[in-house]
């Protein structure tokens, strides 16, 4: 094959650039055409890069912990008959005069780059190899313990035990934080800043969905009852545009429904759409939150994913909170927020008093957009619709 390279993907229009946080496989190993190469983190989401080609890996352009500009060239495909010059070469092609990118056409010849372009030289058994690329270990930092020098399969479990430990707080230590937290940092101070929200709460009878999640469940459906919450709102926000719209100076521009849901994972929190959701049974919505959570365990959830929102809902419950009050994605009108359902003492119909489960939702609110009326009334209808599940 010829000489071919791999770039930093540019999965959304506000992606500027990508950390790489590991590599999944070693200069001068075999690719395959979609296999996993290697790990990034943007500031929305952490996802995996597949090979675009099928041949070998012959040089890394960029480091584990490296921030690259989307669409950089990151690393060389090849066959493994070309010459140093020849790659050289070819990124140099690849690279903009002057840039970092071109003076790295040459490292070869540094210690650095040696390490970067020449890791299958690392003595390493097989066996050592293979769990390398699996925990994302870099050879050349392993210490190897077995015949002269060679990394044997422990050693590399100790890198990874190692990798993997939590350290210790220290005091005075400063920890670098990561794209996708700065870019909440920036999206919830600008939320903050220029948008006069408020807050109101309601108690919601939660009976009602709790044997619709049941009865759907019994039927060998996998729904949740965040599934449930999505559905109810969906059709709540069909009367009251309002809410789902976006502010233009002086004007709202109406838009369809596409609710957003808060999906926390250890690397951070994704905010994955399902559009259209006022059009969708309580089974498209159940099947596309599992897709959107299948996609973000395997790390490959995208900036489109994530993208086109028009509301959103926060759910805590399943940690205990019982009520909290979530901040307003930007350029959005208004976020839910929901808590646990919990048991309270509520008196039926002949007053006798009985344990009931109850939910709160609190609805924040842009006050340029709608007033306290108008979250009452919407939360008056969203208990209703979830009443009637």
């Amino acid at each position: 094959m010829s000489l071919s390279q791999v770039i930093m993907p540019k999965t959304g229009a506000e992606m500027e650039e990508g950390k790489i946080i590991s590599w999944k496989k070693q200069p001068g190993e075999r690719v395959v055409t979609g296999e996993v190469l290697l790990e990034i983190e943007t500031d929305k989401a952490t996802m995996d890069v597949e090979a675009p080609a099928t041949g070998l890996l012959l040089r890394y352009l960029y480091l584990a912990g490296e921030t690259v500009p989307a669409t950089t060239p990151i690393a060389v495909l090849g066959d493994g008959t070309e010459s140093p010059d020849e790659i050289a070469g070819f990124i140099q092609g690849i690279s903009h005069p002057g840039s970092a990118l071109a003076a790295r056409a040459a490292e070869p010849a540094t210690p650095q780059a040696t390490a970067r372009g020449n890791e299958q030289r690392v003595k390493s058994s097989p066996l050592a190899r293979r769990l390398a690329q699996e925990k994302g270990i870099d050879l050349t930092a392993v210490q190897g313990t077995g015949p002269d020098g060679r990394i044997e399969k422990d050693d590399v479990l100790r890198a990874a035990a190692t990798k993997e430990a939590v350290p210790l707080a220290r005091s005075g230590e400063v920890v670098a934080l990561s794209p996708m937290r700065r870019a909440i940092g920036r999206r919830v101070e600008r939320s903050k800043q220029g948008i006069p929200d408020f807050s109101v709460t309601m108690s919601m009878e939660m009976a009602a969905a709790l044997r619709k999640k049941s009865v759907l469940q019994g039927a060998g459906m996998l729904v949740s009852l965040n599934d449930l919450i999505i559905f109810a709102t969906a059709r709540t926000l069909t009367r009251y545009p309002d809410l789902n719209s976006q502010l233009e100076g002086d004007s709202l521009r109406r838009r369809e429904i596409n609710i957003g849901f808060a999906l926390g994972t250890d690397e951070g929190l994704y905010l994955p759409v399902i559009r259209h959701a006022d059009q969708l049974s309580i089974e498209g919505i159940a099947a596309a939150t599992e897709r959107f959570t299948a996609k973000a365990q395997r790390k490959q959830i995208s900036e489109e994913d994530m993208s086109g929102g028009t509301f959103t809902l926060s759910n805590l419950g399943m940690f205990g909170v019982e009520s909290f009050t979530a901040i307003i994605v930007p350029s959005q009108a208004a976020i839910l927020s929901v808590g646990a359902v919990v048991d309270q003492p509520r008196r039926d119909a002949k007053g006798a008093l009985t344990w009931q489960p109850v939910m709160a939702a609190t609805l924040t609110l842009d006050h340029r957009i709608a007033d306290g009326l108008a979250a009452a009334r919407f939360l008056c209808d969203l208990k209703a619709q979830l009443n009637t599940l």
